[in-house]
């Protein structure tokens, strides 16, 4: 898959403190893409250190999941470094690259 165009928008730092599972929620934003405007997406620190952007999550009235997934990583790797760069401008903090499973595998 190529890449789409995408914008990154309403980017607000949380900076939470870490989670039972020390996981930290960054940032949340909004993100524009393929005609679409997704709200709720959120950057995450996970525990072991990687910084990594996911889409809303939660559960409606009845129970059932609702959730966006980006399922290109190359995809999920741009979006990550978009917000991660505009995390860093706010806060004056870097955060690590964001590296693909094969990236990793090959380290």
């Amino acid at each position: 898959m190529h890449h789409q165009h995408f914008q990154i928008a309403k980017l607000a730092v949380i900076d939470a403190e870490p989670s039972p599972a020390g996981n930290r929620l960054l940032a949340t934003f909004d993100m524009q893409i393929a005609g679409m405007r997704i709200g709720g997406c959120v950057l995450v620190e996970r525990a072991d250190g990687r910084v990594i952007a996911h889409g809303p999550q939660g559960k409606t009235k009845s129970g059932h999941k609702a959730h966006v997934s980006v399922q290109d990583e190359r995809l999920r790797k741009a979006i990550t470094e978009r917000a991660s760069v505009l995390y860093e401008g706010f806060t004056g903090r870097t955060l690590p690259a964001y590296r693909t499973k094969a990236e990793i595998e090959e380290a």
